[in-house]
């Protein structure tokens, strides 16, 4: 994997390695046989994303409750 640097946003992304197919620039996503594979590491990613929303979410309802505010129910 090749990555490159944004010195704008101070993170590193992850360079296409196939090169341009017709209509995809940077090749088909991942490729046909790999489909499996992204999935479930997407499915991971929005676990990860859903562990973090609602830690989140609890810290908000905490401050809230401290500072005498209805919470946020229903979100």
């Amino acid at each position: 994997m090749n990555y490159y640097y944004l010195p704008i946003t101070d993170d590193y992304r992850q360079q296409p390695t196939q090169p341009f197919g017709p209509g995809f620039p940077g090749g088909f996503p991942g490729g046909f046989g790999n489909i499996q594979q992204r999935l479930e590491q997407i499915e991971r990613t929005l676990e990860r994303h859903n562990d973090r929303l609602n830690r989140l979410n609890r810290r908000l309802q905490r401050v809230e409750r401290r500072l005498g505010f209805q919470t946020t129910e229903g979100f």
